[in-house]
């Protein structure tokens, strides 16, 4: 997917979620961040904190921001919020999550993801990649690759995804995953456009050459889905 967001990871609506002694690490230092998933190009592993100053880096940058649903990532606090609430998720819900995204080198380029959306059934899924993974690739390999763990591991009905109204570079990236976009509505408190797609439905990454015009554009600044 274009990689400025292909499809945006969604955080909570409001300030990340209370924490309890349960939720911090169990040997009083830092989470495992263990590789959970893997592409031919990529490696998704859980975030810790020593993974801090890699979120800022995404959350401070206004290229990736600037097409958001959700809030800015751009404090200490917040991006340490966010790697305990990750954890949280990889013990309440195993299979989900918001993984730490590098290439073969271990660069990292950025974050994919898959959580429950609020109090719903629905899990949405997201990515948002740093501009220098941009134009590679990685947004629709990484997309493919969660989808195929959604159905094919986790066994989910489906996924749901969202993009700000203005957003073009979303879209063409969800069709080719074979998402259908549904009805608009909001997406903490914003307008979005929102797209779904069941596991029946799934069929891997369709050929260019079968989408619509709109869908067939080279992979620019990475898309920014409230995923």
């Amino acid at each position: 997917m274009p990689e400025h967001d292909a499809l945006s990871p969604s955080l909570p609506e409001e300030a990340l979620p209370q924490f309890s002694k349960a939720d911090l690490p169990t040997d009083g230092r830092d989470y495992p961040a263990e590789v959970q998933l893997r592409s031919r190009r990529l490696q998704l592993r859980g975030f810790g904190f020593r993974h801090v100053l890699e979120l800022l880096q995404l959350g401070r940058e206004e290229r990736v921001t600037r097409l958001l649903l959700d809030n800015r990532l751009d404090t200490l606090e917040d991006a340490m919020g966010l790697v305990v609430w990750a954890n949280r998720i990889y013990r309440e819900r195993p299979g989900l999550g918001l993984w730490r995204a590098a290439d073969r080198s271990d660069r990292f380029i950025g974050m994919f993801s898959l959580v429950p959306l609020g109090t719903t059934m629905d899990v949405s899924i997201g990515v948002r990649l740093l501009p220098s993974a941009w134009g590679r690739g990685y947004a629709i390999e990484g997309g493919a690759a969660l989808c195929t763990h959604a159905f094919e591991t986790l066994g989910l009905a489906d996924l749901v995804a969202h993009c700000a109204p203005d957003n073009r570079s979303v879209p063409p990236l969800l069709l080719r995953l074979g998402f259908g976009e549904i009805e608009r509505g909001e997406q903490f408190g914003r307008p979005a456009r929102r797209f779904r797609l069941a596991r029946a439905d799934w069929r891997g990454l369709r050929p260019r050459r079968e989408m619509h015009p709109e869908s067939t554009t080279r992979d620019g600044p990475a898309p920014t889905t409230g995923a």
